[in-house]
Order: C-alpha cells, then structure tokens, then sequence
C-alpha cells in the first residue's frame, strides 16, 4: 500500500467502478500516457516516472499486483470487490512515491500502470488472459522507443510477478527480473483450488510455468524470485514449481525467502521495489 503522505490528496481518488466495469478515458497523447493496439483495438497505458542517477544505469519499471478481492466461493462466478486501498490513491500520490523511490536510490523508476488500474484503459477483471500480457508488452516496446532505452529492468507483485514472468519469454532486453509473490503457475494454483480455469473464470490464461523452455532460451541476465514461504493467497509451493521449472530448462533462479508483514504473508510489494532498484547485472 502507498502511504498517503507521497502527495496531494486533493485529488479525485481511483473509481472503483473503472476497475469493475472497465475503464474507457483516456487519449494516449499525454506525457504519462501510451497509446498502444492490440487485436485492433486501442488502450491507453498510464506510467509514473521519476529520472535519477545517470544514463549509464538502465531504469526499473514497476508493475502493481492485482486491485480487487474474491467475494464468492471458488467455483462460482466470479464476485469481485476492489480493495480500499486503491480507492484512497490518487495519481499524486502515485507520481510522489515514484519521485520518492527514484531519489532515494539515484535511479530512473517508472510505474507502469497495467490494463483497467491506476489510470490505465481496459479491463482489469481479464487479468492473465493474452491481451494484458500483449498490451504491456507494447507498452514497454513504446516506453523505449520514446526514451531511447537500449534494456530495462523489470519488477512485479504479484499479478505484475505473472506478468514479469510472461514478458521474460517474449523479450530479451530485460536486465534483472523480479518477481514479489508471483502467480506463475497458474494452472497448479487453480488445480488446488478445484478449479478448471484461473480463479478469474478465464481459461486462456497466461501460465508463465508452460513457458520455462522459451525463458531458457531467452536467456534471461538475472532472475530474482521474492517468496514468503508462508503466502496464503499465492501459496510458496506454486511459487517455487516456477523457479525449478526455470532452473531445469537452465535459467539461473534466486529464490530469497522473506516475511511479509501481512496478515496474509503475501504483500512483498515494498521489497520487490527495492530489490529492483538494488538489482545489477554486472555483479
């Protein structure tokens, strides 16, 4: 959670609405704003960004976990409630704690803002499907092109872990990967549960585990996995399948074990920003 003293709070605060019905604002011409398409239609990406440091250092892009909670019973359709933290942040306070992180380590930070959350068009009740993945993938190939980055590193809790997980075996620009408390095996997740589909009732899911070979051959400089072994929401045992698929298709894998200091042992959020901004490839 950002704390609330990062910025103004005059703000209109995030709609919760947005999250549940879809956001549809938005023209990509903004400073902070990418217009991207995918499968012929149009999204517009919000990112928050800091500079700091110097050019030799490739920047961090950040992206946020999942904003919404399960209300009805595994099986059913899903029922869902967006969490009340998100609706008391404002893109103030977005920017502030951007700024804050930056300055602190002396290095360039931008949050990518993924589908239908904090500023962002789109869906975010079609998290994990092809077109998020697609959509962010375009985002980064944009963010690039329009600061001249050459690589980047990449960092996610844990709805942006599935995503990190998935973009490794589509790019091989990425310097340090981290992953906070990631879903990235998908299927093994919702085998547990009962179910036949994610627990968003989508079945063509992205499972970042069905792609270790592709990783492999990717070649990936640096994989950090952040794990609390005792996670209840996204349970250890899934996130360690992940690391092992990885290390037998031959990907070097850092699993760090860390306590969280949730209820729930899962929000490694903080941790996985800071393990980015630590994170070098010529160590």
């Amino acid at each position: 959670m950002i704390p609330r003293d990062f910025g103004s709070m005059d703000e209109v605060p995030f709609s919760a609405d947005d999250v549940l019905q879809g956001c549809l604002s938005g023209d990509g011409h903004g400073a902070h704003q990418i217009l991207v398409s995918v499968e012929g239609r149009d999204d517009c990406l919000r990112f928050y960004r800091a500079e700091a440091g110097t050019e030799k250092r490739s920047p961090l892009v950040f992206l946020e976990g999942d904003v919404v909670h399960l209300t009805s019973p595994y099986g059913e359709p899903p029922l869902w409630r967006v969490a009340a933290f998100y609706q008391k942040l404002t893109p103030n306070l977005m920017q502030g704690e951007v700024n804050f992180y930056a300055a602190s380590a002396g290095r360039t930070l931008i949050n990518l803002a993924r589908p239908g959350i904090f500023g962002s068009t789109g869906r975010h009740l079609e998290r994990r499907r092809p077109r998020e993945v697609a959509l962010v993938d375009a985002a980064l190939d944009a963010l690039k092109a329009r600061f001249g980055w050459k690589s980047f590193d990449l960092a996610g809790f844990p709805g942006g872990g599935h995503l990190v997980g998935a973009l490794l075996a589509r790019r091989d620009d990425i310097g340090c990967a981290i992953i906070a408390s990631g879903n990235v095996a998908v299927r093994q997740r919702g085998t547990a549960l009962g179910l036949t589909t994610d627990v968003t009732g989508y079945a063509d899911f992205i499972d970042p585990i069905d792609y270790a070979s592709e990783i492999a051959r990717r070649q990936p400089k640096r994989v950090i996995m952040l794990t609390d072994p005792m996670d209840r929401i996204v349970e250890a045992r899934f996130q360690t399948a992940f690391g092992a698929a990885l290390t037998d298709a031959g990907v070097n894998v850092e699993q760090r074990m860390i306590a969280a200091a949730d209820t729930d042992r899962h929000n490694l959020r903080h941790a996985a920003i800071i393990a980015g901004l630590a994170c070098r490839t010529d160590e």
